[in-house]
């Protein structure tokens, strides 16, 4: 009798692990569907960092973002009609970076009125505009650097 349930309870542990796998991997594939279907990673944009105008274009209301440099180097996405853009790590934002410095939600561009502000999201490595890191609201324009962790995000006319 004592063998029956011992072999009843080893049956039901491995019902249990079983289920836990499953579990682990259909998180792990809806994970990857909603990275994979996120218009906003610049897959398809074609272009390289190469195309973008340089720095010199100061001014000007910008219509793109664009990583120049780091691991994500050439993905853009379009502001469009967009009055705020969070910039991070985490699946939730509007521009993801690959960056192992930059932090989940890191920094957010805010449109008031015409003009841009970037702001900093309580990171941990800060936000840097033009090689100055930001306290507060900054003014961005079209031309303006923006580095998040290892990934610098210009604003393209």
């Amino acid at each position: 009798m004592d063998s029956v349930i011992l072999f009843g309870l080893r049956i039901g542990l491995l019902v249990v692990l079983w289920l836990f796998i499953l579990f682990a991997l259909n998180s792990m594939r809806k994970d990857v569907k909603i990275a994979a279907s996120s218009p906003n990673r610049g897959a398809g944009s074609g272009g390289s960092a190469s195309s973008v105008p340089p720095a010199a274009h100061h001014g000007g209301m910008p219509q793109q973002m664009t990583i120049v440099d780091g691991p994500m180097t050439g993905s853009r996405m379009d502001l469009g009609d967009l009055t705020e853009i969070t910039i991070g790590r985490a699946p939730d934002c509007d521009f993801l970076v690959s960056d192992d410095f930059a932090s989940g939600r890191h920094a957010r561009l805010i449109k008031r009125d015409s003009v841009w502000f970037v702001e900093d999201l309580d990171s941990r490595n800060g936000t840097f505009v033009h090689g100055e890191k930001i306290e507060g609201p900054v003014r961005v324009t079209s031309g303006s650097d923006i580095k998040i962790g290892r990934t610098t995000v210009r604003l393209v006319a």
